[in-house]
């Protein structure tokens, strides 16, 4: 990693946009690509599975996985306000004795976690610069499937992305969002050993969801 990768998220996804992902969830319950993921995982229909959620936010996706597949979690954000928000919310629901939660650059800890029947990340890729690194850890730690979503390749949000990126880098503000080639993503996750078998997409993101190959 080329910065402090907890020391930007906890300055970027901070206690006040927590609670506000927080609320706008139990108002109206997951984002619409985390929804892809949702459905992507349940396809699988897989019970009593294992899930590593990198980068998990306020933990949407195993909040709503527990209830019918999914029955421990590991919860790794580099966002500890994110990560407060997800196990108060884990307590409430009653869940929060499955769950570990981690607050660290998956890629400095992912030796000390073991693998998962589902590996997933939302919005993940897109906020890392190295997504190399941060793949290669993620397939390796997934025993059946990975799902991710990610910004599409459209000209429109490569734009965007620029203009945004351009007025933090004005700000000082080191926090950079990436669109990583989807090609080269999925070229490393195959030879990882998964295929993906389910893409789908919405205005901004896609979702992909990647399986493990049979040895």
């Amino acid at each position: 990693m080329p910065c402090n990768c907890c020391e930007i998220t906890d300055s970027q996804f901070d206690e006040s946009r927590a609670k506000d992902d927080i609320t706008d969830y139990r108002k109206i319950g997951p984002a619409k690509q985390t929804k892809l993921i949702l459905e992507a995982v349940r396809y699988l229909q897989l019970k009593n599975a294992s899930l590593l959620d990198v980068g998990g936010g306020i933990g949407a996706i195993y909040h709503e996985l527990m209830q019918d597949v999914v029955s421990n979690v590991i919860h790794v954000d580099a966002s500890s306000a994110y990560l407060k928000v997800a196990k108060e919310e884990s307590v409430k629901r009653g869940k929060v004795d499955f769950i570990k939660f981690i607050h660290a650059d998956f890629t400095d800890v992912e030796k000390e976690i073991e693998k998962t029947d589902i590996v997933t990340l939302d919005r993940v890729v897109c906020c890392y610069p190295d997504y190399r690194a941060l793949l290669t850890a993620a397939g390796k730690h997934s025993k059946r499937a990975l799902v991710m979503t990610y910004p599409r390749e459209t000209w429109y949000f490569k734009i965007t992305l620029g203009i945004i990126n351009f007025f933090q880098k004005l700000s000082r503000d080191p926090f950079r969002v990436f669109i990583h080639p989807v090609y080269q993503m999925e070229s490393l996750l195959n030879i990882l050993g998964f295929s993906r078998t389910s893409t789908k997409r919405l205005f901004v993101w896609e979702m992909s969801l990647y399986e493990k190959e049979a040895i």
